[in-house]
């Protein structure tokens, strides 16, 4: 079973949980200040594939694949948290620092809610992030897998004046909006100084996609769920 399948299956008491414990000084290109769809290369199963298919150089690619990442969490925790640490750094936050793939190895993401990984009442939330899914459908994505992107140009030129000529980081802002409940989650994708890729830098940017839109599941939803 690849890993998509697995990922729209029900949960399976294997799946292993984290255990507790040069940017232009002009601002972004214009490409990257509007509204963006990505489909992705085919569902990648592994870091590898996940390397050969996202472009760092491209802020919306890297967004898109990080909602991709996230949700391979609910498949295979290892998996999904190797693609995260990829695509995700820490910054140092008032220096030109930065750390590949978070300081605490998990990529910003909270073992609070690892939880939810092996709940079939949670595990479903991120995958309504696609296009295509809806109640009427189970919240099953269209194939092949695609994200739509919006701009958030307030919170994209607010930080960029706070950091860009300072500390030389590059920022460009979109949220991602459920299918369920309507709730957005903000994606920060910055290049750092002297560098040409972009990474996420925001922990919330993975938990915000487990945010409770369980009130979206009517009943008939729900049936389809795992179907």
């Amino acid at each position: 079973m690849g890993l998509f399948d697995k990922a729209m299956s029900r949960a399976d008491d294997s799946v292993n949980t984290a255990g507790q414990g040069s940017a232009g000084a002009g601002g972004p290109d214009q490409a990257w200040t509007q509204d963006r769809t990505i489909v992705l290369s085919g569902s990648p199963e592994n870091l590898d594939e996940l390397k050969a298919a996202v472009d760092v150089t491209d802020p919306a690619s890297v967004a898109a694949y990080w909602v991709y990442s996230v949700f391979c969490l609910t498949a295979d925790y290892d998996i999904g948290m190797s693609m995260m640490k990829y695509l995700f750094a820490d910054l140092e936050p008032y220096g030109r620092g930065f750390t590949e793939g978070g300081m605490s190895g998990k990529a910003g993401w909270d073992t609070y809610f690892n939880e939810r990984l092996k709940d079939d009442d949670y595990r479903w939330l991120p995958r309504a992030y696609f296009a295509g899914a809806e109640a009427a459908n189970g919240f099953h994505p269209s194939m092949p897998l695609t994200v739509k992107l919006h701009y958030n140009k307030p919170n994209t030129e607010s930080i960029n004046e706070q950091c860009l000529k300072q500390l030389g980081r590059l920022c460009v802002v979109y949220y991602v909006e459920s299918n369920a409940g309507g709730n957005k989650v903000n994606l920060e994708l910055v290049k750092f100084d002297g560098s040409d890729r972009f990474y996420v830098t925001k922990g919330t940017a993975s938990t915000g996609l487990f945010y409770d839109q369980r009130s979206a599941l009517t009943a008939e939803a729900r049936a389809k769920l795992w179907d």
